[in-house]
């Protein structure tokens, strides 16, 4: 491109000799400069004794006539156009008949091819009339003048002949004329056009090699980027699976050089064969490249674990960002996959989930043992207890169960993590689990002053679950919005029916194709979740900066437990909050069809 621009042909007009083009001979042959040379010969002429003079008078009355005029024309230098430019030719066709009546040589008729031909040359055709009659005078003023003409019984017929011959050829002139100036203005506006055609021509040269040095820019900045990667693998494939990128961090993770791999192998290459099946099976597509894209493909990208191969034989467990690649022209190109080493990150997880379950195993038998002598002791009529033991007893039976919900807490999530999570499906009013909700919330409203109000249908709202799992999932939200809320607040519980549209949307009415649906929304008037923070109140054992700050008890696994109760029976739960103004959690659950 560059090359293009500097060897871009010269458009700068260059210099012409004047006598070699048209206008140039136009303009001499219609200005004065010729006339003057013309008669200035004839006047040396005439003073010589070249031409022989026959009336004085007539003679210097032709050449003053020829050289005033000839004044006029160097001073007003009027455009060849003007009517007025007539003027001068005139002028000299009426000297040449007085110079030759005052000569009585036919000599001086030569005298009218100037002027003859200015008139012809005249860009209107009335120059031409003008010449064929100024012509015919010409002849005629020695016998208007009575002027001796000895030469004129040599010319017979010239009255007739020499008007018609200047009549022919003037046309002839006039219409060459005519043409070469209407090719002049053609040729003028083709160059004309010619030179803003390469103007624009060099301002796009010039705007594709700036385009072009840009994307050349641009190019060296994303691979510059693309290789500052090194603890992440960037790999790029045409649609085949052919492996075009390969960056540093692939390089690290897979212990494969660039020059191995780009063009020659394929993203299949470092990938578990039976992971592949296993994948083309559960999302019904064809083995290879189309089982490991096949989500992408559909939904525009896909995050999930991989597990790839490297060149030692030891297996990476890799967190694998798969989007579609476009070339410039907007078409697909291939796949881009982005992967995040997890090996270590899923194993420690592992070791967490079993640690936690060893613990909660561990935890929970004593605590039963605990709560059971509790019990015996606080029952036993043979030796009853006095007040002041019975409230020291109480405290430890209440911390005891505060304890054993928290290692149920942790050992369910343990269970959703490792996939052992079961359910015991029946049908649920959703409306009376609601209800209990709120009275297990009651008493700690009550102290904290915060008004709970339910709405619920009366008919109540059958769901397909599990009724414990659902009352626990409820539990939570109402005892979470009644913490996060100050005294004088209030919880609003509202359940009703509604449908979900074929694209996930829920509305109040029925529309085509969509679900029935049972909406469950806790709002509170609290404290509200910082907007930075709502991405992660799912996570475990996650809490938020503002309830930290207020010491608001808790380890944060209640909504954890909620959303994987609300997922395992196929709904969702939604969060909208706004710090200090409040928070809404929304459950959406299908409704049972037998219900």
């Amino acid at each position: 491109m560059t090359t293009a621009v500097l060897d871009r042909p010269d458009t700068r007009p260059r210099p012409r000799h004047r006598l070699l083009s048209h206008r140039a001979r136009q303009a001499a042959a219609r200005g004065p400069l010729a006339g003057t040379m013309v008669f200035t010969v004839a006047t040396v002429l005439l003073l010589v004794g070249s031409v022989p003079v026959v009336d004085r008078a007539l003679v210097l009355s032709g050449l003053a006539l020829a050289f005033g005029a000839l004044a006029v024309a160097w001073v007003a230098r009027l455009p060849a156009a003007a009517p007025a430019s007539l003027a001068v030719p005139v002028a000299h066709v009426a000297a040449t008949g007085l110079l030759y009546a005052g000569t009585a040589a036919p000599t001086t008729l030569f005298l009218l091819l100037g002027p003859v031909w200015a008139l012809s040359a005249h860009p209107r055709r009335r120059g031409v009339p003008i010449a064929v009659a100024g012509t015919a005078a010409v002849l005629l003023v020695p016998q208007l003048l009575d002027a001796p003409l000895a030469a004129s019984a040599t010319l017979p017929g010239a009255l007739v002949l020499g008007p018609l011959v200047v009549a022919a050829g003037s046309v002839a002139v006039n219409a060459n004329t005519r043409r070469a100036v209407a090719q002049a203005q053609a040729i003028a506006r083709l160059q004309g056009e010619r030179a803003t055609l390469l103007a624009q021509v060099q301002s796009r040269a010039d705007e594709l090699d700036t385009a072009s040095r840009i994307l050349a820019a641009r190019a060296q900045t994303m691979t510059s980027v693309i290789d500052a990667v090194t603890e992440q693998s960037i790999i790029g494939t045409d649609r085949d699976g052919t492996i075009r990128v390969w960056n540093p961090g692939a390089e690290k993770m897979l212990g494969v050089p660039r020059p191995d791999v780009v063009r020659t192998r394929s993203i299949l290459d470092f990938h578990l064969p039976e992971e592949l099946t296993a994948a083309a099976e559960d999302g019904g597509s064809p083995t290879g490249l189309d089982a490991l894209v096949h989500v992408a493909r559909e939904n525009g990208s896909d995050v999930r674990d991989w597990t790839y191969v490297a060149a030692d034989g030891r297996h990476r467990t890799v967190s694998v960002a798969i989007t579609a690649r476009s070339d410039d022209r907007g078409a697909h190109a291939g796949w881009n996959f982005v992967g995040t080493d997890m090996t270590e990150v899923r194993a420690t997880e592992r070791m967490k989930d079993q640690f936690v379950s060893l613990i909660s195993h561990e935890l929970r038998t004593p605590l039963s043992s605990i709560l059971g002598y509790l019990e015996l002791v606080m029952d036993d009529e043979d030796q009853p207890l006095t007040e002041e033991q019975r409230q020291y007893l109480s405290t430890v039976e209440r911390n005891a169960q505060r304890l054993l919900r928290l290692v149920g807490d942790l050992l369910f999530t343990a269970q959703v993590e490792s996939g052992r999570f079961t359910l015991q499906p029946a049908e649920v009013d959703l409306a009376g689990v609601v209800r209990a909700a709120e009275e297990t919330a009651r008493v700690a409203a009550a102290n904290a002053g915060v008004q709970i109000v339910v709405d619920v249908p009366d008919e109540g709202l059958v769901v397909s679950g599990d009724a414990v799992r659902l009352g626990q999932a409820c539990d939570n939200l109402v005892s979470n919005a009644v913490k996060f809320t100050p005294a004088g607040g209030r919880v609003d519980l509202v359940l009703r029916p509604a449908w979900r549209t074929p694209d996930g949307e829920v509305v109040d009415v029925i529309a085509p194709d969509a679900v029935p649906v049972a909406l469950l929304s806790v709002a509170d008037t609290g404290m509200g979740i910082p907007a930075g923070e709502q991405g992660q109140m799912f996570t475990r054992f996650f809490r938020s900066s503002n309830a930290q700050r207020n010491a608001v008890p808790g380890v944060g696994l209640g909504l954890t437990i909620t959303k994987a109760i609300t997922t395992a029976h196929g709904g969702t739960l939604g969060l909208e909050s706004s710090e200090g103004v409040g928070t809404t959690f929304t459950m959406t659950l299908p409704v049972s069809l037998a219900g």
